[in-house]
């Protein structure tokens, strides 16, 4: 048996009476070895104590940037050198003042879609810049989530509600044009330092921006070395779309000829720069001293372009070539155009539908009745919806030609280029049909009259019975 033996700190093992004969009679050394054996004490292992779990020490999370921390990367990296320089000076301006000290303190994934909608409805008051304002944040949004990938968030601006714009359209009559051609010949003819004296080189940059329909920047930046006499081109290295070629016709050459005479024949230099060869500045404030001597109002010198497509989509210029011409980058930009090429695409449509109509019809082809132009009570209700009991400045428009001519026209279905001296210009008939079609006024006018051209065209089928 085991018994214990507390002063040794172990067991000894005691045995029982056969046992104690064989090892009588075992060796003494073989005996005194398993004595020896059985002194050893039996020493009890415990199980190792279960491994403790070391908890790791947090680290705290960096700071998110700012709104304004990435703006400033935003300018140096996007603005700086991807942008025009008037789009910079923009870009800029509306983060000083409007962005920045609504958004810049707050950490950047923490705007969303609702703080950037109350930022924009504080601006109502200035649609336009509250329109851009969403524009630079769009933007640079699009750097933080797209470019740089700090982050997976919802874009801001998406689904922002903008404020509708109404899109000007302003464009010059050719009467217009021959009294702004006659008060730029006049300004030149007053000496300088008296009123209304009008320097060259502002004249030469205007009729440049009026006979090639090109950004005022680029007349501006415009250089000898530029000008492709040639092949008559521009060859433009850097415009707001890029580089461009413009091919300008034989009257810009010859423009270009005459200043490159006056100037002496250079080979470097801007084609219309200031006296110390810098840009030519406050063409603005010159365009606006014309308009005013030519008795025309509301006219800016960006109209000049719109006027140059204007007058390209009367002349049968298809809308594409248009927005080769103007250097438009997206379709959608010429498309404003659109509804003045209509008239165009009319008399396109009404010549494919005549050759069609007398190849299949072998009766004689229907009559339309004569054309009969307004009587005097009929004029004197007419006057008022055109503006022609209004005076108005520089050469006058016989209103009720005008009127008469429109209405020839539209019941004859004639192209304009054929429209009778007897009711003056076509291109003046034109543009008045063109203004007066989009303001409402010509329904007014047909309403009046009792001569619209769907009533003129039942009579004439009626007719042709």
């Amino acid at each position: 048996m085991n018994s214990p033996r507390p002063d040794a700190g172990g067991f000894w093992l005691i045995l029982g009476g056969h046992a104690r004969e064989e090892a009588a009679n075992q060796p003494v050394a073989r005996r005194s070895a398993r004595s020896e054996a059985v002194r050893e004490p039996v020493v009890r292992r415990s199980a190792p104590k279960a491994a403790r779990q070391v908890e790791p020490v947090k680290q705290p999370e960096p700071a998110r940037p700012t709104v304004r921390e990435l703006a400033d990367r935003f300018v140096n990296e996007y603005v700086a050198v991807y942008l025009k320089g008037g789009t910079r000076a923009n870009y800029r301006r509306h983060l000083a003042e409007h962005i920045l000290p609504a958004l810049g303190d707050r950490d950047f994934e923490s705007v969303t879609r609702t703080d950037v909608q109350r930022l924009h409805a504080s601006l109502r008051r200035i649609p336009a810049t509250a329109n851009y304002v969403v524009n630079v944040i769009g933007s640079l949004y699009k750097r933080i989530i797209t470019d740089w990938e700090l982050s997976d968030m919802r874009h801001p601006t998406h689904g922002v509600k903008l404020f509708k714009m109404r899109v000007r359209e302003r464009f010059l009559s050719p009467e217009e044009r021959q009294r702004v051609h006659e008060a730029m010949e006049a300004g030149l003819r007053i000496p300088a330092g008296r009123k209304g004296h009008l320097e060259p080189r502002s004249v030469w940059a205007l009729q440049l921006l009026s006979l090639t329909g090109l950004r005022r920047d680029e007349i501006r930046d415009l250089t000898w070395p530029m000008v492709d006499w040639q092949h008559a081109c521009l060859r433009l290295p850097d415009t707001k779309t890029g580089q461009r070629t413009v091919v300008v016709p034989s009257q810009v050459v010859a423009l270009l000829h005459h200043i490159h005479d006056q100037a002496g024949n250079p080979r470097a230099g801007r084609v219309v720069g200031s006296r110390t060869g810098l840009k030519v500045s406050n063409l603005s404030g010159a365009w606006k001293l014309i308009c005013a001597a030519a008795g025309i109002e509301d006219v800016r010198l960006h109209d000049l372009r719109h006027s140059f497509a204007s007058d390209a989509l009367m002349g049968g210029v298809p809308l594409a070539i248009v927005g080769e011409m103007l250097g438009h980058r997206q379709v959608s930009t010429t498309k404003r155009y659109a509804h003045l090429a209509s008239s165009v695409v009319r008399e396109a449509a009404e010549h494919t539908a005549g050759r069609i109509v007398a190849a299949n019809t072998a009766g004689p082809a229907p009559t339309t009745a004569a054309f009969e132009p307004m009587r005097d009570e009929q004029w004197a209700r007419v006057a008022p919806l055109t503006g022609a009991d209004r005076a108005r400045g520089g050469k006058p428009v016989e209103m009720r030609r005008v009127v008469d001519g429109i209405r020839w026209a539209l019941h004859t279905k004639a192209r304009w280029r054929d429209l009778p001296v007897a009711y003056g210009k076509s291109t003046t008939c034109w543009r008045w049909y063109s203004r007066w079609s989009e303001d409402g006024t010509w329904a007014k006018v047909e309403a009046v009259v009792g001569s619209s051209l769907a009533k003129l065209s039942v009579d004439c089928h009626v007719a042709g019975r």
